[in-house]
């Protein structure tokens, strides 16, 4: 709704000019500058443009603090992803994905890397090493 419109529906509701459309523009024809718009009609624009923007905020806000998954690529299809390795197939230094990224899970590939980069997060991979005695 424009200005005019906001302005014409005060009228109404302030009694000042009859219900029918016809005898409203006869009214407002008889105004002294039908072009100026009152205080009060400016007043209630901004007010229903301050609402809608407030509102608009409310729900970006609130869609934006929705948690992300971490994951969004590795065994989707299961309940809840659990990987167990060997000891043994380990060996003397493994790497493992922490990012939920790597196209070689549970290991690490590197894919951290343009993950850190492209979300601005520093997630690095779990390194487990075993002692030689």
């Amino acid at each position: 709704m424009t200005i005019g419109g906001f302005c014409t529906l005060s009228l109404v509701q302030d009694h000042c000019c009859p219900a029918t459309p016809g005898e409203c523009a006869t009214e407002i024809a008889k105004m002294p500058c039908q072009s100026q718009v009152s205080g009060r009609c400016i007043a209630s624009t901004l007010a229903v443009l301050a609402g809608g923007a407030l509102i608009g905020y409310v729900v970006g806000y609130k869609l934006a603090q929705r948690k992300a998954r971490c994951n969004s690529k590795i065994k989707l299809d299961q309940k809840k992803v659990a990987d167990s390795v060997d000891i043994e197939d380990i060996g003397e230094k493994k790497a493992f994905c922490r990012c939920w990224k790597s196209e070689k899970w549970p290991y690490c590939d590197g894919t951290h890397g343009a993950h850190n980069k492209e979300t601005g997060d520093n997630v690095g991979p779990l390194i487990i090493k075993s002692e030689k005695k």
